[in-house]
């Protein structure tokens, strides 16, 4: 089981952004726009990949699937970045289900799919790391 640190809770010096998608096609589009519009993309394709890549450096939000392979979703993911580094936001999406309230970690956001780049690049903003250098604002895609 990994552990998230955040790097001895220093804050990003970038907008870097966590895309954690098992579908290449919508991990790339999601990627896409992100880069676009100024942040910083490091991506995995799995709950567990993704707590790999925070370990390694802070970054100010994390758009995840819900549904993906291997032991942990993205429910487990959110909830276990916003307990372990509560500044990193979370932005949760899927386009088979839409969570209560009730059923989302303090904090998470959630969106449906397709993911609409001003509501997608809106929510990441909402939730990142207030202490990362966010860019100015902008939609890369229509």
């Amino acid at each position: 089981m990994a552990v998230v640190r955040c790097m001895n809770g220093h804050a990003p010096h970038f907008a870097s952004v966590l895309v954690v998608e098992d579908e290449p096609l919508v991990r790339e589009y999601v990627s896409d726009i992100l880069g676009q519009s100024g942040f910083d993309v490091i991506v995995a394709s799995s709950a567990e990949e993704a707590l790999s890549r925070i370990a390694e450096g802070c970054v100010c939000a994390v758009v995840s699937d819900v549904a993906m392979p291997g032991r942990l979703d993205g429910f487990e993911l959110a909830r276990r970045v916003r307990e372990e580094c509560p500044r990193t936001g979370v932005v949760l999406v899927s386009g088979v289900m839409e969570p209560s309230k009730a059923h989302l970690p303090g904090g998470v956001r959630f969106m449906a799919k397709p993911v609409k780049a001003s509501t997608l690049l809106r929510l990441v903003r909402e939730v990142a790391d207030p202490r990362a250098h966010l860019p100015a604002g902008g939609v890369g895609h229509p």
